[in-house]
């Protein structure tokens, strides 16, 4: 179980109490600060000042809570974010998977926290470029999780504006993606290689055997004691030699550190010893 002490106004803790009992999302696990600031939101599209009578526009309004979550679950993104990241995963992350890794599998590769798509289609472009040029002929599997099925229906319709085009090299979004007015249409051959699943980050994993997990942008708004849940999580749910890709601003910590070797600590790129 991991602990709640991180909360100290006892006014969130009721309202945090009160969206659990609801809807099953349990808000403690954020850093209060962060919490905050994505309920403030809320609160002043609601034009409320207080979380007691944000609690009441709860009880009164149910149609509040599909907003409520989408405050709280939103990820900015779009694909090829931090391009040098993806550039270090195909120069030297994809070379050593398709040779070290068993030839009679797909590869599996795991996008947690993949709000609307962008970030496991790139992975699944990545691959494709990887593959095709270095002729290698081997299958990739990806699973995208999130908590947010709003998030994931809009990644399986696979339709995109330009803000989500703004970091992708211009010869992929012209090979992978058909313009249609403002939007961005994904090729279906790409869409067919991920799989989306509704998860929680704070629930056990149900993964073993992974080559490679995503997870970036994600950790900052979980306590410490919640991340430390989730490193445990995904070492258990990687294959050993596979590779664990977090933010920027993220970093291993915690005994599960011990069981990780930096591989890029530039990019964040770490590999599980074995």
């Amino acid at each position: 179980m991991i602990s709640k002490d991180a909360i100290t106004d006892p006014q969130l803790m009721e309202l945090a109490k009160q969206i659990n009992a609801d809807t099953g999302f349990d808000i403690l696990q954020y850093k209060e600060r962060p919490l905050k600031r994505r309920l403030a939101v809320r609160l002043r599209a609601c034009q409320l000042s207080t979380y007691q009578e944000y609690a009441q526009r709860l009880v009164q309004d149910k149609s509040e809570y599909p907003k409520l979550l989408d405050a709280l679950t939103i990820n900015v993104t779009n694909f090829y974010r931090n391009p040098e990241t993806f550039k270090a995963i195909s120069a030297r992350v994809m070379p050593l998977l398709a040779s070290q890794a068993d030839q009679s599998r797909p590869l599996t590769i795991w996008s947690a926290g993949c709000s609307s798509g962008e970030e496991p289609y790139s992975l699944a472009i990545l691959w494709r470029e990887y593959s095709g040029g270095s002729g290698v002929n081997r299958s990739c599997r990806i699973i995208a999780t999130d908590i947010d099925r709003q998030s994931m229906e809009k990644a399986r319709q696979g339709i995109y504006d330009q803000n989500s085009m703004n970091e992708i090299p211009p010869e992929l979004m012209k090979k992978y993606f058909k313009q249609s007015e403002k939007n961005y249409i994904l090729d279906d051959d790409i869409k067919r290689m991920v799989e989306y699943r509704h998860f929680d980050l704070l629930e056990p994993s149900t993964f073993s055997g992974l080559d490679l997990i995503l997870c970036r942008n994600v950790l900052i708004y979980f306590s410490r004691q919640a991340q430390e849940f989730i490193f445990e999580n995904f070492k258990k749910s990687l294959h050993p030699g596979g590779f664990l890709v977090l933010g920027k601003v993220e970093t291993l910590f915690g005994t599960v550190k011990e069981s990780f070797t930096p591989f890029d600590p530039k990019e964040r790129i770490y590999q599980l010893n074995g």
